[in-house]
């Protein structure tokens, strides 16, 4: 007959020798990291989508100061023209046409402007945005329209008496 301390010690031997975890343990570990899980992708999703947010606010702000470059050194030049040192100091009609650029810098950048303001920014249209509207109010850049690649929402950037303001629209 077996005493109670024979079936105890018998019990002891076999675990000594028991390799690896039963199934309970694996699914209980599996469903704690499950929940886990769950817990934290939401979280993550919201970090992730914050961050396109405002690399693509300062992707605008970067359109607005190249912008704001470019306008300045038309300004003081006299004659309307950006000379694009990129492209050997090549002159770039800041607002009208190569063929009549307007000496004033006051309305829609051209074509060329905004090519040339992207490189400035360093905004590459395929991959990160486009820029698709400059306005300039005597020298000053008044309104810029970007869409960003990143989150695919454009962005209105506005000056009102100096102070820039970035709206996004998520229609």
């Amino acid at each position: 007959m077996k005493t109670p301390m024979n079936i105890y010690n018998t019990a002891m031997k076999k675990k000594k020798n028991r390799k690896g975890f039963s199934l309970v343990e694996l699914i209980v570990v599996l469903v704690i990291m499950a929940i886990l899980a769950a817990a934290l992708v939401p979280t993550l999703i919201g970090y992730i989508k914050q961050t396109k947010q405002s690399n693509a606010k300062n992707e605008a702000a970067s359109v607005v100061s190249a912008a704001q470059t470019v306008a300045s050194s038309a300004f003081a030049s006299g004659d309307g023209m950006y000379y694009d040192q990129s492209q050997n100091g090549a002159a770039v009609p800041v607002v009208g046409t190569s063929a009549s650029p307007d000496t004033s810098v006051d309305g829609t950048a051209s074509a060329e402007a905004v090519t040339a303001i992207g490189k400035l920014a360093e905004i590459e249209k395929t991959k990160d945005g486009a820029i698709t509207k400059i306005t300039f109010d005597n020298g000053v850049v008044s309104e810029v329209q970007y869409t960003s690649g990143g989150t695919n929402v454009d962005y209105k950037v506005t000056n009102n008496k100096g102070t820039y303001s970035i709206v996004a629209n998520f229609s």
